[in-house]
Parts: C-alpha cells; sequence; structure tokens
C-alpha cells in the first residue's frame, strides 16, 4: 500500500513502487523476475538446511565463550557441515530425524579459527569418553613446550573445554561451566601430569565437547591475553551421542527452531502469464 506523508508517496501500488530520494520522488517498476515452483524434494531440502542453520547457531553458541575469534567463513562452513549430517539423518517425514548413525561425527576437529587451528599448537591428544551419566575428558602426559606451542610473547597458556548437551528429540540444551587448567612457560622443558576433567552427562543426549586455547603475556599490571583474530585456536573435540534413551529435561533451554510451512505451488496460468 502506497502512503502519502504530505511531499512524497511511499510504497507500494499496483505495479510500481514509491520512494523518497533525497529530495526526489522515485517511481520505479516492480520485478516481473519469473518464480520458481520448488519440486516436492527441494522444498524438503530446503526446510532441512533452514533447520540445519539453526541448530548450528545452538551449537556454536554452546562453545561461545572459547570462539570468541573466528576465520570470515566459519559461520558458513560449520552450517553447511551440520546441513550434511541432517539431510543425511532426514526421514523424509517432517522434523524426523534418524541419527542411529555416527553422522555428528563429522564435526570432530572443526577448527573454528583457519588462521590459528588447534592442530597447529596442541600436538597432544586428549581422549573422550561418554556413559550415560558422566563425560570424561582424559588429557595425556605433555611434554612443554614440545607438546604444546606458545607463540612469541605468551608466557600462560589456558587450555579450556566446554561441554554442551543437547536433546534432539524435543529441542532442548544445556550447557556446562566450562573447566580449563593454566600451563606456565618457563626456561627450560618440564613435563606436564596425565590430567582428567569430568563433565554431566545424560543419556540419548548429542555431547558436543569444545577446546580453546588462550595465551597470555606477562606485564607490570599482570596478566595480558595476546588472543585476536589471527591468533585464537579453538576447534570442536568430539560431537557424538550418550549412550542410552533421552527423557525430556524440562529444566533445560529450549531450542526454537522455524515450523515448516506447506508447499505453495505456483499457479501455472500465472506463471504463464509472467513469462510472456
Amino acid at each position: 500500500m502506497a502512503i502519502f506523508d504530505g511531499k512524497f508517496i511511499r510504497g507500494a501500488a499496483g505495479d510500481v513502487i514509491f520512494k523518497k530520494q533525497g529530495k526526489k520522488q522515485v517511481v520505479q517498476g516492480k520485478s516481473k523476475k519469473a518464480q520458481i515452483d520448488m519440486t516436492q524434494a527441494t522444498f524438503d531440502a530446503a526446510f532441512v538446511f533452514g533447520r540445519a542453520s539453526t541448530l548450528a547457531s545452538y551449537l556454536r553458541a554452546g562453545a561461545h565463550d572459547l570462539i570468541s575469534f573466528y576465520d570470515g567463513g566459519m559461520i558458513s562452513r560449520f552450517t553447511g557441515e551440520c546441513n550434511q549430517i541432517l539431510q543425511k539423518a532426514s526421514t523424509g517425514k517432517d522434523n524426523v530425524f534418524d541419527f542411529s548413525q555416527d553422522y555428528f561425527s563429522r564435526l570432530n576437529g572443526f577448527e573454528f579459527n583457519g588462521e590459528s587451528p588447534v592442530k597447529n599448537y596442541l600436538f597432544a591428544q586428549p581422549m573422550v569418553s561418554l556413559t550415560e551419566q558422566q563425560v570424561t575428558i582424559d588429557l595425556p602426559e605433555m611434554q612443554i613446550p614440545k607438546d604444546l606451542k606458545f607463540p612469541t610473547k605468551a608466557r600462560y597458556c589456558t587450555v579450556a573445554f566446554s561441554v554442551t548437551l543437547f536433546d534432539l528429540n524435543n529441542d532442548r540444551y544445556e550447557g556446562q561451566e566450562i573447566q580449563s587448567f593454566e600451563i606456565e612457560l618457563n626456561g627450560q622443558p618440564f613435563t606436564i601430569p596425565v590430567r582428567q576433567l569430568n563433565f554431566k552427562g545424560t543419556p540419548g543426549a548429542l555431547c558436543v565437547i569444545a577446546l580453546g586455547l588462550y595465551y597470555s603475556e606477562k606485564t607490570f599490571a599482570g596478566k595480558a591475553v595476546i588472543n585476536n583474530k589471527e591468533l585464537s585456536p579453538s576447534a570442536i573435540l568430539k560431537a557424538a551421542f550418550c549412550p542410552g534413551e533421552i527423557e525430556i529435561q524440562e529444566t533445560w533451554d529450549q531450542m526454537v527452531f522455524n515450523e515448516k510451512k506447506k508447499r505453495k505451488k505456483l499457479d501455472k496460468k500465472k506463471k504463464k502469464t509472467t513469462d510472456q
């Protein structure tokens, strides 16, 4: 609908659009680009992609504190990976996915910052084990600085882990407090003993474990974090389901997904008229 504000007309009327550009009235025709009549398969794939995009945003949010700096293409890459997972798991029925296969393993090792991948800084491999009630991360003995690279100026490294649980049947999730430990570099090589971190698990929940490295330098005022866009190693260590069957957890946060709309078929007569 077009509206006259006393000087200019704004909005659409019929096949034309009225705009104000500076002190001038601008009139332009509506686009006559032909609409595309999507097949049901294309429509379904688009719906799954939309759901994957939303799920990807929740997965990233679970590790938000570890990935404050990431490369420019990260969101697109991560959404693409999640889309591949949901497309594989789709049963063809609305909102019904089969996760009996280990589809989420394709997220294992996903790097959030291609400029400073974790694999170029941490050379000791943490091991993850999942039970119905517990998530355990075991870190092996590390030789410093052989197994952990320190950039120039860095004196300290905080190794941090986050674990987020997702109920994909009931669209819920629960975050947990980050657990971390600090390693201080000194003039001589030294050994860090084995270490174990324990988080809560839940039967049937998707468990997403992220890892981040925070480097600090020593200044007259204390420690100062030196992480930036070029130096911010963070990655997904593992994404897998805890054994067991999921039961709805009322205290968990709700994930909100767009409902699937009914596909609108393009009127063939209208399409023919538009094409002409």
